[in-house]
């Protein structure tokens, strides 16, 4: 399985730990309006021996209102993503978002196409 979609759940990092260990092909990843997540989830899925590191490729995250700027130090890490959506993450600022665009741009071009909706456009 490639595109997995939780989104509303009462996911916590226990069930992401799972995820991980489980669906080392996972491509796509909807975990938007998942009201458990925190910045410490964003460290799980992109840390050092996670699979979800070098697999994802989308990940959504929209409406997860407990992420901070802190989360975007975390999706760096993710080797070939081409979007993720940080809509509605009220403590998630426009400014770290820019930042984020700017560091991930010396490889490829990124864009901030909508309020914290970030996608690679080459």
């Amino acid at each position: 399985m490639t595109d997995f979609r939780l989104a509303g759940l009462d996911i916590t990092d226990a069930t992401l730990r799972l995820i991980i260990r489980h669906m080392p092909l996972l491509s796509r990843l909807d975990l938007s309006h998942c009201s458990h997540l925190t910045d410490q989830s964003s460290n799980l899925l992109t840390a050092v021996g996670s699979s979800t590191r070098y697999s994802l490729t989308e990940l959504n995250m929209a409406g997860c209102n407990k992420l901070t700027d802190q989360t975007l130090f975390f999706l760096r890490r993710i080797a070939n993503v081409t979007l993720i959506d940080l809509r509605g993450c009220k403590q998630i600022t426009r400014k770290a978002c820019e930042h984020f665009i700017s560091d991930l741009s010396i490889n490829s071009l990124y864009c901030l196409s909508d309020e914290k909706l970030i996608q690679k456009i080459s």
